[in-house]
């Protein structure tokens, strides 16, 4: 990975300048070969190459669908789907930890297509939010006997397209939604413990953040966001106060601190523009409070949390810009606004130098006494 190879850079640098000495690092070396995961850019590229092998795949049957016959179709999508999991089984047990999971994406989308040129063809009953649920079992099934990681990730995201497809008015059971998705969520972060399967907790973190949004405009319910304000709040709390604690429950607690301090400032954020034809008066108040949650961020957490940092200084720079506009903009022209945020951008680069003085400051305090 790139991160690696700059890491390994530095320790050259070090030892070269007399810094650390040879055992040293040949053991931070080790180290960073230990924790890799192997999968750089050329697993990336493997994947991006199983999902346009498996779209060609579905675009050439379905091209030709109506002139095989019954039989040959049904044979053909059982064949790729044997290739693509047996395959990927034989490969992964060769030690093969990259087009192992290529192959067994391959047949996750099969399957996928599958279903529905099968319903077509059977004139089965049934909408887009049906398929989904059965595509997504049956991938997380895979997951679950091939202990697989992209599976996995494939499961979180078939669970976001039958999130969306459930939006759809003519859909059977539209509302199930409500509580599948948090239901089939949590499934796939049991099959996340099992294959340890890292990056699909990224994915179901922007998911659950995608379910809340799309709750709050779909049943126009306010209490759902005040609900996601609680929990990414707690959240980002645990991170801050109790990042050992948190570390040792769920060994990801700078992310999920990011995570949940982006949701309580996106709370906050919709509750902001909700009030636009309200006048200027409630945008001030919830952009005070968000301007308060960003140094809050930036001083329980902001040393030691990267994710938390970078998120309160970009909240913080534009809700300054955007109430800046909101009050002076309109009583002043054109020339006097852009002298006014020139100003303000300069402010907040002096705001975000000196603040990153002080957070490097006790980052090294808090290194020094750990």
């Amino acid at each position: 990975m790139a991160i690696s190879f700059g890491v390994r850079k530095h320790i050259a640098r070090w030892q070269r300048d007399g810094l650390i000495d040879g055992a040293t690092a040949e053991s931070l070396r080790k180290d960073i070969n230990s924790r890799s995961s192997g999968f750089g850019l050329g697993g990336v590229l493997a994947l991006l190459g199983a999902v346009l092998l498996g779209a060609a795949i579905v675009s050439l049957v379905a091209a030709n669908w109506e002139a095989m016959p019954r039989l040959f179709r049904v044979g053909l999508i059982m064949a790729v789907l044997f290739i693509g999991y047996v395959g990927g089984a034989w490969r992964e047990s060769s030690g093969d930890k990259i087009f192992s999971q290529a192959l067994y994406l391959t047949a996750a989308m099969t399957f996928g297509a599958g279903i529905a040129l099968v319903g077509q063809m059977y004139h089965l009953s049934g909408d887009a939010a049906d398929a989904a649920l059965l595509w997504v079992a049956g991938t997380m099934i895979a997951a679950l006997f091939l202990r697989s990681p992209v599976l996995v990730s494939a499961s979180v995201a078939i669970t976001a397209f039958y999130l969306f497809c459930s939006l759809e008015p003519a859909g059977s059971g539209r509302l199930s939604y409500l509580w599948l998705v948090p239901i089939l969520a949590f499934i796939c972060a049991g099959l996340i413990w099992y294959t340890k399967g890292k990056a699909a907790r990224h994915l179901i973190a922007l998911l659950l953040i995608a379910y809340v949004i799309v709750v709050r405009f779909d049943l126009d319910q306010v209490g759902v966001l005040w609900l996601a304000a609680l929990v990414g709040g707690a959240i980002f709390l645990a991170d801050a106060l109790r990042p050992r604690w948190l570390e040792q429950a769920t060994h990801w607690s700078e992310a999920l601190g990011g995570y949940g301090f982006t949701t309580l400032l996106m709370t906050l954020l919709f509750f902001q523009f909700e009030l636009i034809s309200d006048g200027v008066t409630g945008q001030v108040i919830y952009g005070f409070a968000i301007l308060g949650c960003s140094v809050a961020g930036l001083a329980l957490s902001g040393h030691r949390n990267l994710a938390v940092r970078w998120i309160a200084y970009t909240a913080f720079s534009l809700e300054v810009l955007y109430l800046a506009f909101e009050t002076i903009g309109t009583m002043i022209g054109t020339a006097g606004f852009f002298l006014s945020a020139g100003v303000l951008v300069l402010l907040l680069a002096t705001f975000v130098i000196r603040m990153e003085r002080r957070l490097q400051k006790k980052s090294s305090k808090d290194g020094v006494t750990a």
